[in-house]
């Protein structure tokens, strides 16, 4: 039975000893013959012979030219004329399918020659809409003795409008989910952490930060017992435990240091401060009475 033939449509191409054996292999696995169409020539590579050159035409001769620019009917007719054996060519079924199939193959991978793709150009994108900026609300903070004006967006925390808006930056944002008591303030007659109060819910209460403690230079006694008994290390949690320990004595706790470890448990020292903090604690409170 006659092997079916693999059309290959190729430029400037010759056999190369180099490539020859892989493409042999290539052929044995199909059971096929492989025909090299060129501008300069034909060629017939079977699986197990030499490589055939089937024009006669010599190296000079250019008879075989396919135009720039040639349809694919014209480069295919071309082909047929230089492919054609003097013994009539016979294809099965089977045989033309595969030819077929391998012929669409090599179009596939060495492409054909035809007008250039204009690419079409992107459409424009979408204009971006920018989503309005929420409504501002003017309030009054009372701080440390003194009434405040400031402009704020309605989700603002007081612990933001005392840091960004009136630059009172002795009150630290730690965690700003309200766990470890960095942030916190006098609110009226008790403490809480300012990070989870909104500023616009503040109007009319009295607010005191750690900037309100001391009277010009004179440290509150709570301050004073902090440095005295060094209740800090890296100083960040020192104004939200400060102001903790100043609330909890007037409420009348801390008469034990087990009191104190309960009463000051929502204020963190994650440098582990926290038997200098009871003491300087306990100094103010004895200090006091």
């Amino acid at each position: 039975m006659r092997r079916p033939r693999v059309l290959a449509f190729i430029d400037p191409w010759s056999p190369d000893p180099a490539e020859l054996p892989a493409i042999q292999a290539h052929l044995r696995g199909l059971g096929a013959e492989l025909g090299v169409v060129t501008k300069r020539g034909t060629w017939l590579v079977t699986p197990d012979d030499p490589p055939a050159r089937l024009a006669e035409a010599p190296e000079a001769d250019r008879s075989f030219e396919v135009a720039d620019g040639a349809t694919l009917v014209e480069a295919l007719a071309a082909a047929g004329d230089a492919m054609r054996t003097p013994a009539p060519m016979t294809f099965t079924r089977r045989e033309w399918a595969l030819t077929s199939i391998a012929a669409g193959f090599s179009l596939a991978l060495f492409g054909c020659k035809g007008k250039p793709h204009e690419d079409k150009p992107a459409p424009a994108p979408p204009p971006v809409v920018k989503a309005p900026m929420p409504p501002e609300y003017d309030i009054v903070l009372s701080v440390n003795g003194s009434d405040r004006k400031l402009k704020v967006e309605a989700r603002v925390s007081l612990l933001d409008a005392l840091r960004e808006r009136l630059g009172l930056t002795g009150t630290k944002k730690g965690c700003d989910h309200g766990q470890c008591g960095a942030c916190t303030v006098h609110f009226g007659e008790r403490r809480i952490k300012s990070c989870m109060q909104l500023a616009v819910m503040s109007q009319g209460m009295k607010i005191t930060t750690i900037e309100g403690l001391a009277q010009g230079d004179t440290l509150h006694p709570m301050q004073a017992a902090f440095v005295a008994h060094d209740g800090f290390q890296c100083g960040y949690c020192t104004p939200g435990q400060i102001m903790s320990a100043v609330a909890m004595l007037a409420e009348g706790h801390a008469k034990t240091d087990d009191e104190v470890r309960e009463m000051m448990s929502g204020n963190l020292c994650r440098c582990g401060a926290y038997p200098n903090i009871i003491a300087a604690i306990q100094a103010a409170r004895k200090g006091a009475a």
